[in-house]
């Protein structure tokens, strides 16, 4: 069991449902259960405390992974000198943004594209169920994210993603036979990464800003989806081709953290 005290500001649920991932699940008593690659945990949040029951007892993997060292109230204190990103903040504050793995990331958001949350996590789940290995946990039975070598060459039908099979196939292709390193990704500036990244068939910009955020942890990135695009002209009236450079003057170094608080807060009148 690990323990992260005093961890504020910070929701399991606003972390969890906020989009950024698929593979965490509410429980009855609030906690929510779910994978980080092989890893599975059970996570509360009790007094400000972050409660972790996991597989894997390494705290500087879950620290890593749930952002712990980040001063997010300097974040928030930062973006809220803007009062339409204070009332945005107002509705997620307890976001966390969570350093995901490149290979799930990529895939997620393969998934995503015109595509609602509950759909993303089925087809996630019937991916995993049927390419990932078993694994129990707390006597019950789960499924980790496959690797590429996993579902290299697979038929997917099983899955239902629809015509999204043949960009998971080509992208499990180009990260077997060497097309794709991530760990290339890590180094390189954020132009290059989005460039890089778009190599991969059904990566748009949209996608290489989300893996670059959620995987890489390049808080310049600015996914822009239609939630955002809305909400950018509705708040800011900013034009879909002016945004990124918007964003960039606006929010600066804290780019990334902006837009989720704007996406979450614009979905919570759904």
């Amino acid at each position: 069991m690990l323990i992260f005290k005093n961890i504020i500001p910070f929701s399991l649920e606003q972390t969890f449902d906020c989009g950024q991932c698929f593979r965490w699940d509410v429980q009855e008593d609030g906690s929510y259960i779910g994978f980080v690659g092989k890893h599975i945990a059970k996570i509360n949040y009790i007094n400000g405390d972050i409660v972790i029951d996991s597989n894997c007892e390494d705290e500087l993997f879950w620290k890593s992974y749930l952002d712990i060292d980040r001063d997010y109230l300097q974040i928030i204190n930062d973006l809220s000198a803007d009062d339409i990103m204070k009332n945005a903040i107002s509705y997620g504050e307890g976001i966390r943004l969570l350093k995901q793995d490149p290979w799930e990331t990529v895939v997620s958001f393969i998934i995503s594209q015109n595509n609602n949350i509950p759909r993303i996590k089925k087809i996630i789940g019937l991916l995993c169920e049927n390419f990932g290995d078993k694994v129990t946990f707390n006597g019950e039975t789960y499924y980790s994210f496959p690797t590429p070598e996993q579902i290299y060459n697979k038929d997917l039908s099983v899955i239902r993603a629809g015509f999204r099979d043949k960009y998971i196939l080509s992208a499990a292709s180009m990260v077997v036979e060497g097309i794709i390193d991530f760990n290339l990704v890590y180094n390189m500036d954020y132009d290059t990464a989005l460039e890089y990244l778009k190599q991969i068939k059904g990566v748009g910009n949209k996608v290489a800003d989300c893996v670059i955020l959620f995987a890489f942890q390049k808080f310049e990135s600015f996914p822009k989806d239609v939630w955002i695009k809305r909400t950018m002209s509705q708040l800011y009236n900013v034009a879909e081709e002016e945004i990124e450079i918007f964003a960039k003057q606006k929010f600066k170094g804290n780019c990334g953290f902006a837009q989720q608080y704007l996406f979450y807060s614009a979905r919570q009148d759904i």
